[in-house]
């Protein structure tokens, strides 16, 4: 992997994880038929189950990369790389997932229990409940990208071998089956041959326009039907994939240099953290204090909406520097040695 690429991956996991964020900021809305109701839900419809629904693929993608980076495909090596990883996504993930579990139980269940959608109490609900929560369904919801990824790792070897036998049937089975945010994007286009060509042409400004375009008739389809409807999840299976290649080749058309501004590089390394802590304390939290003005006045939506998001990201960053400055150990271990 050269500097260019290691770079690349690194400001497209912070592009990618604004836009999760972006994801989880999306607020309920009841759409009134009016024209302002539609533009608000238009424009969260957009960003929300739109543009930024390219953020997982492109993470899956980045992993896949990073973890068949010099694959051996052998046992020593699958034990190494395994290893590995139960430092730098098993323990961030049960490490999140129980403070939560904490937080909920002794502080917010406690105070806020009526307010609260979701919750969870170890002294009032079951071991069994409690071990799921923890483990296989945890409240940071946003966790299950870590969950799956670590069972494709554990799989990897048989995902090897799939590929190498069947090649590219075994592309077209997975096609068919629909599965390019988990096995598809985490071996296909972990290719490093694939990731080294820098894209740049008319045809990619072509593509970028043809994923806006689909986007935007997707959009106001959610509005008329819904976002459950099949003429929404065919627009958003190829949104998916055309975005994913434009954001790709948007960085090579944007990006001169090797490297990238000192500022967006900084920021970079707090990708992880923020996709650790951003929900549910942060993020939910704004979003029922908005809820309140959004009740009383619909026009505050589209403020509150990118509000919500930005502060969360920034209180993140300022979160992580603390850890930083005062427990550098601790914040080692909570975001796996990054």
């Amino acid at each position: 992997m050269n500097t260019y690429l290691s770079n690349k991956l690194k400001i497209l996991s912070l592009i990618a994880m604004v836009l999760v964020v972006f994801i989880h900021s999306y607020i309920e809305t009841t759409t009134n038929n009016t024209l302002m109701s539609e533009a608000i839900a238009f424009l969260q419809y957009f960003i929300s189950q739109g543009v930024a629904r390219v953020a997982v693929p492109i993470f899956f993608t980045i992993s896949g990369y990073l973890y068949f980076l010099s694959y051996q495909n052998t046992t020593n090596d699958y034990i190494i790389k395994t290893k590995k990883r139960l430092k730098t996504l098993v323990l961030p993930y049960l490490l999140m997932s129980f403070f939560i579990v904490l937080c909920y139980t002794f502080i917010l269940d406690p105070l806020f229990g009526h307010y609260i959608n979701k919750s969870i109490n170890i002294f009032h609900n079951s071991i069994t409940d409690t071990l799921k929560v923890i483990f296989i369904d945890p409240l940071p919801y946003q966790l299950w990208f870590l969950r799956d990824l670590i069972l494709l790792i554990l799989l990897a070897p048989f995902i090897h071998y799939l590929f190498k036998f069947l090649k590219v049937y075994f592309i077209f089975i997975l096609v068919l089956l629909w599965l390019p945010i988990t096995s598809f994007s985490f071996y296909i286009f972990s290719n490093e041959a694939i990731l080294l060509q820098k894209r740049k042409g008319n045809v990619y400004y072509l593509i970028t326009l043809v994923w806006l375009l689909a986007l935007t008739i997707k959009s106001i389809v959610n509005i008329k039907l819904g976002i459950n409807n099949e003429i929404s999840d065919i627009l958003l299976k190829i949104s998916i994939i055309m975005g994913g290649i434009s954001i790709w080749s948007l960085y090579d058309i944007c990006i001169k240099s090797e490297t990238p501004s000192k500022i967006l590089f900084t920021l970079s390394s707090y990708s992880f953290f923020i996709y650790l802590i951003h929900e549910p304390l942060l993020l939910s939290t704004f979003k029922k204090i908005s809820n309140v003005i959004i009740r009383k006045n619909e026009l505050f939506l589209p403020f509150f909406y990118f509000f919500n998001a930005i502060i969360t990201i920034i209180l993140c960053i300022i979160i992580a520097k603390g850890l930083q400055k005062y427990t550098p150990k601790l914040y080692s271990i909570i975001t796996g040695g990054r």
